[in-house]
């Protein structure tokens, strides 16, 4: 049976110690003509707070955030894993240019699953420790969704430490196996939290 061709951006299934994710995420603000936010899509730090009170959040309590980049040396700070609803309309994704509180998984421990893509060649199973990057893409306005999915077109890579992700395991999810489109598990390797210079913090193998 052919992999799944769903996209959902990143997904926290476990810490690198084993005990699975249990939901904790920090809270962050999105604000300006910065983009849609979608769960699963990567974020970044965007060097700013909020300036005035936002459902509760005092003034300068909430980091501001925005779409992380995709590709080699663009870091990631953490994923968007909720949007607060502010009514019982709200949508829940942050629409562009729309002022919404994002809870962002930014634990650097965090393991995550990610679909691939199916443009070239497919990781293989030598390619577990290797870097890697994300792939933008178009989240769902109806299920709320990331469209972003990992790169396999550009790498793995053994000695790009700039790249984005770690490599760390094929998900054994059922109906998932090798090859297109197959959903893997990552580490951040590039985080906003523990990278040392845009050099990364893991050593691939």
């Amino acid at each position: 049976m052919a992999n799944s061709t769903a996209r959902f951006g990143m997904r926290p299934v476990r810490y690198a110690w084993g005990a699975p994710y249990n939901g904790a995420c920090n809270s962050y603000f999105a604000t300006g003509a910065t983009g849609a936010i979608y769960i699963g899509d990567p974020v970044v730090l965007a060097g700013s707070a909020n300036t005035s009170a936002v459902q509760g959040y005092d003034a300068g309590t909430l980091p501001t955030v925005t779409v992380a980049a995709d590709g080699d040396g663009d870091p990631i700070h953490g994923v968007c894993v909720g949007v607060l609803a502010v009514t019982n309309q709200s949508t829940t994704y942050r629409g562009d240019s729309t002022d919404r509180i994002i809870m962002v998984a930014d634990d650097p421990n965090l393991i995550f699953e990610v679909a691939t893509d199916a443009v070239t060649t497919a990781w293989a199973a030598t390619d577990v420790g290797s870097y890697a990057n994300m792939i933008a893409g178009t989240g769902s306005t109806v299920t709320g969704f990331s469209g972003w999915y990992a790169d396999t077109s550009d790498g793995p890579s053994t000695t790009d430490a700039s790249n984005q992700l770690l490599i760390m395991r094929l998900s054994s999810r059922t109906g998932n196996a090798i090859g297109a489109n197959a959903v893997y598990e990552v580490m951040v390797n590039n985080h906003g939290y523990a990278n040392v210079g845009d050099a990364g913090r893991f050593t691939a193998v």
